[in-house]
């Protein structure tokens, strides 16, 4: 007996050393011993095994590193010794709290209008960095670290007397050679977003505040389509101070509802935002991000305790009131069992009224509720109310 409660003692210690998560104190950064990831079109970390890279050697979207218009003549469409493809970066460092990406180019990817040329829609994607920390669904995290870069280009302009015959752009016309101005761009915006990791469309999360200060001044701007736009100048010798912070939704039908232990994802993106920012595309040189944290913060609180007003029983359903003070989304469950383990229905409903349909003749049904308040679409819910029997079904 001795020996079995030894090995269950062993097998518990084990798991709670490895197995079980336990709740995150105030405080804890979340993200260390947490890896980055990365992405870029033309890395061979790229996600898609240059599957991108491919597609745009196919469509001769190409740009010019070194090649001069000679070069560019001579070669005939056969541009491989004189470009590269699309956006290029990879990790020269990379640590849980920093790293050094190497950038060829933040490249040029953007939705242009065919008639006008004109960029209508930007498309950062292409040159990305990723992290992804464990969360407690309802608190809040606050995400810092220091940036700074290497970062720029020279303006270029179009040459329309130079065209290669033999290269056709996106739209399937003659490329144009374009050369350099002689007048350089120093500064880089880049798009910081925390959002669902595990969503497919990679669904951002509202930052309930966020400050990007460099020497003390405001360096953040927003546009039409890109909030939390930050911009480094490589003339600047310091860092760029960098803090935001998130509250993870509460309930596992708003978030993660798979999972029993969550995850966030912190995306920063350095591909080009060519629709607000026109000289700041094919940016090579280094950024560097350092003292990177992902602490946890306080619960946030949700709407009051729930009251049930009313239960009434119809055929086959029943309808319930009630109200939460501060409460903009309501959760209602009705089960067989007081525990609420047996027949259990669950519905998601912003009204104080609601009917839950397809229940069993002749039973009657354990009633309960709980109201979530709102932090800017992100939803916290408070407690359960008092549980309610219904009468029997009809």
């Amino acid at each position: 007996m001795k020996k079995i409660i030894a090995i269950v003692l062993s097998l518990t210690l084990v798991l709670g050393l490895s197995g079980i998560i336990t709740a995150q104190n105030q405080g804890t950064d979340v993200s260390a011993g947490k890896g980055w990831g990365s992405y870029s079109i033309h890395g061979n970390n790229a996600e898609d095994k240059a599957e991108w890279e491919n597609e745009l050697k196919k469509a001769h979207q190409v740009w010019n590193t070194k090649a001069d218009k000679t070069a560019v003549q001579n070669a005939k469409g056969k541009l491989d010794a004189f470009y590269t493809y699309g956006e290029c970066a990879k990790f020269k460092t990379a640590k849980p709290d920093n790293y050094v990406l190497d950038v060829t180019s933040t490249g040029w990817s953007a939705i242009y209008n065919p008639m006008t040329g004109e960029a209508v829609a930007s498309n950062p994607w292409g040159v990305t960095t990723t992290k992804v920390v464990p969360v407690e669904r309802g608190r809040y995290y606050t995400v810092s670290f220091k940036i700074k870069s290497t970062l720029q280009n020279e303006i270029t302009k179009c040459d329309d007397t130079t065209v290669l015959k033999d290269v056709k752009n996106w739209e399937g016309k003659p490329c144009h050679y374009t050369e350099g101005t002689g007048k350089y761009n120093y500064v880089k915006h880049f798009h910081i977003k925390a959002y669902d990791n595990l969503d497919s469309e990679g669904a951002a999360l509202h930052v309930q505040g966020m400050s990007a200060t460099y020497a003390g001044k405001n360096v953040m701007t927003k546009t039409k389509d890109f909030n939390n736009l930050i911009a480094m100048d490589s003339r600047n010798s310091d860092y760029v101070n960098v803090t935001m912070k998130v509250l993870v939704p509460s309930e596992k039908a708003d978030y993660q509802k798979k999972k029993s232990s969550a995850t966030m994802g912190i995306k920063m993106a350095f591909g080009p935002f060519l629709k607000e920012f026109k000289d700041e595309n094919n940016m090579s040189g280094e950024v560097e991000v350092k003292d990177f944290k992902v602490l946890a913060g306080t619960k946030a609180a949700g709407a009051a305790k729930a009251k049930i007003k009313k239960v009434k029983v119809a055929k086959k359903k029943l309808t319930v009131k009630y109200k939460a003070s501060g409460a903009k989304k309501y959760c209602v469950q009705a089960a067989l069992k007081k525990n609420f383990k047996k027949g259990l229905k669950t519905k998601y409903t912003k009204k104080t009224s609601l009917t839950i349909k397809g229940l069993k003749k002749k039973k009657k049904y354990y009633v309960r509720v709980k109201g979530a308040k709102s932090y800017g679409g992100v939803y916290v819910y408070g407690k359960w109310s008092k549980v309610k029997k219904s009468k029997k079904i009809k």
